[in-house]
């Protein structure tokens, strides 16, 4: 099987699979059932995160990332994730407690440093899926249009007709061509809301700046954990979708764009 058809298959049953959550979430009114999965997702996630450090010689405290990151998303649902955010400053300082038992100050600044921003990268910006889901099952569906459609359109357009590399020293297979080629099928993605069409010579130019401006952070955040495997000296996180890799590998570009189309839906054009 080829690594092209390997990807076809492993997307065609994990697309539906994750709409059909968030669907039968609002569906069924079941909040836990989002909150649940973003926890799997979340564990997962960080498994690959923690193994990727300790390659670089960072050590962090493995057991607690493991319990603290699905716990945040668990604490969501319940009190406006009120406690979700009390957890999340506690272990905040419980790593930097770690990093004081280190052997020198250097180690511990840079366990630190890790630590700390594995669990904003993931449990925290997952918790932006968590409130697009609370908008309303659409804005999930639009925002990940969009970022397949990146994904889509890069790996279809760079495989094709990619020529000049993007940035090589971090990765060998991004080329300007891919990167057109995302920002194209993102934009193209941006269409497929509902409150758009109502008034679509309107809302066109912020179609234009989410495909772009939301496509870009998906471009910055599958690079960001490029640099990360480059330094650690491996191909992906893990191997958990044949042909896409890891959790890590499927959501990097996601962890990093959700957070700005929140911010952009929910403060430029206020609809959520």
């Amino acid at each position: 099987m080829t690594a092209f058809t390997k990807r076809l298959a492993t997307a065609t049953v994990a697309i539906p699979l994750v709409l059909a959550v968030f669907w039968a979430a609002e569906r069924y009114q079941a909040e836990w059932a989002v909150a649940l999965f973003l926890a799997a997702v979340g564990m997962v996630a960080s498994w690959e995160y923690l193994d990727l450090v300790s390659r670089l010689g960072i050590p962090l405290p493995r057991e607690l990332l493991l319990l603290a990151v699905p716990a945040f998303l668990l604490l969501l649902p319940p009190w406006n994730g009120q406690y979700a955010l009390v957890l999340a400053w506690g272990v905040v300082y419980l790593i930097v407690i770690y990093s004081f038992f280190r052997r020198g100050p250097e180690e511990g600044f840079f366990a630190s440093l890790a630590g700390i921003f594995g669990f904003l990268y993931i449990p925290v910006t997952l918790g932006f899926v968590y409130l697009l889901f609370k908008a309303g099952f659409a804005y999930v569906v639009h925002f990940l249009l969009i970022v397949w459609g990146y994904d889509s359109g890069a790996y279809f357009v760079g495989s094709q007709f990619g020529r000049h590399q993007l940035l090589p020293r971090i990765s060998l297979a991004k080329t300007w061509e891919g990167t057109a080629g995302g920002l194209l099928l993102a934009t193209v993605g941006a269409v497929f809301l509902p409150e758009f069409w109502h008034d679509l010579p309107r809302w066109l130019p912020h179609i234009v700046v989410l495909g772009g401006w939301v496509g870009s952070f998906v471009q910055l955040g599958d690079l960001f954990e490029s640099l990360v495997k480059r330094a650690a000296g491996v191909k992906d996180a893990g191997h958990l979708f044949p042909g896409h890799g890891g959790m890590l590998d499927r959501i990097d570009g996601l962890l990093a764009a959700v957070p700005v189309y929140f911010f952009y839906m929910h403060y430029i054009v206020r609809l959520i």
